[in-house]
């Protein structure tokens, strides 16, 4: 093995990256230029790792994330060093999850999963007619973003300043209402629609309706009210398994205690809405990661770090298993059955009331 050098990406910038997305990811409004990172190897590989602090959400969960772009060579021992260089200064920043586009035979020897199952909807394209949606729009975007239905899976949390930063690169495309108001919009790579939002089913099948002609499919998860529009006017829907060579954006926890804080007004809604609204008790999670407590109390909730005696002891959880659960991709029979945690029964219905499970 090679031995890689890590250092901050300095001014001198290598031939690894067009200088106008650089200059484009630094122009981000959470920039940060620690998050920026240069790797070298004795035997001559040169990479670079950019990681831009983007904030996403799954329900009432609102988290901070290092999403990474590596440029350069592909190596396994750089991009390995250059991750972990990238979670370390990550977690610096207060950053609790890292995220990357990496082929999955690659992500899962890091722990590293995909936060939904890969599906792709066909469609045949629309009238054209949506149109670009200028800083006029900004508002109306991030009132989308708050408050338009959303699906069960992680999706983007945009504010003023993400959108004024979108719109210097792709502005999205928008649908206005009668009087003026946007009512929805989507976001184009290609010929594929990889996000939107519509405030409600109406506007959802108006928006598909009025896509650019070119559009020929939706890379949307199939709880998406987008998808679900497609699908009520025809589309079809492939779900699978990607294969072990496809690239897509996976997630790992790489701050436990600060993810799971994240979550906890998730867990206390959770808690309040299931038959255990006045339990007092405590769970206990435990793993290579680490160990920290879950405390409900007749409707409030608590995390803390440490074990200790629990009501309900998880132990052995892997950090692939707690990134699916808080994503909720996996439940915990499931990883239990495959080994990636140990529960005993008489906790399983309260553990998988605290981490339901997503599409």
């Amino acid at each position: 093995m090679s031995n890689v050098t890590i250092s901050p990406l300095s001014t001198a910038i290598p031939a690894l990256i067009d200088p106008a997305l650089l200059a484009h990811r630094q122009r981000h409004p959470r920039y940060q230029p620690a998050l920026h990172l240069f790797a070298t190897t004795d035997r001559g590989d040169q990479a670079i790792g950019l990681v831009t602090h983007t904030r996403w959400r799954r329900q009432l969960a609102q988290f901070e994330v290092g999403e990474v772009e590596l440029f350069g060579s592909a190596h396994f021992d750089v991009t390995e060093t250059l991750l972990a260089a990238a979670a370390e200064t990550a977690v610096a920043a207060g950053i609790a999850w890292l995220r990357c586009a990496l082929p999955l035979s690659i992500a899962g020897q890091w722990g590293m999963i995909p936060a939904t199952l890969h599906s792709r909807i066909t469609w045949h394209g629309g009238d054209g007619t949506l149109i670009p949606a200028t800083l006029a729009d900004v508002a109306d975007l991030v009132a989308l973003d708050q408050h338009a239905p959303t699906p069960r899976c992680v999706t983007p949390l945009r504010y003023e300043p993400d959108w004024r930063w979108q719109m210097r690169d792709q502005p999205p495309l928008v649908a206005h209402d009668q009087l003026g108001r946007i009512v929805g919009y989507v976001l184009l790579r290609d010929e594929h629609v990889i996000e939107g939002r519509a405030v409600d089913a109406g506007a959802a099948r108006d928006l598909l309706c009025r896509l650019p002609h070119s559009t020929h499919e939706l890379w949307l998860t199939p709880d998406h009210p987008l998808a679900q529009a497609a699908l009520e006017l025809g589309a079809t829907l492939m779900l699978h398994l990607p294969p072990a060579d496809g690239i897509l954006p996976v997630w790992i926890v790489i701050d436990p205690l600060t993810a799971l804080r994240a979550h906890q007004a998730a867990f206390r809604v959770r808690i309040a809405a299931s038959r255990y609204a006045d339990w007092y008790g405590s769970v206990a999670l435990s793993g290579e990661w680490g160990a920290m407590r879950i405390e409900c109390r007749a409707g409030r909730v608590h995390i803390s770090v440490g074990t200790g005696i629990a009501d309900i002891n998880v132990w052995q959880l892997s950090n692939s298993g707690l990134s699916a659960l808080l994503l909720g991709r996996r439940s915990v029979s499931d990883l239990r059955a495959t080994n990636e945690l140990r529960c005993a029964d008489h906790g399983l219905e309260v553990v998988e009331t605290l981490f339901p499970v997503s599409a």
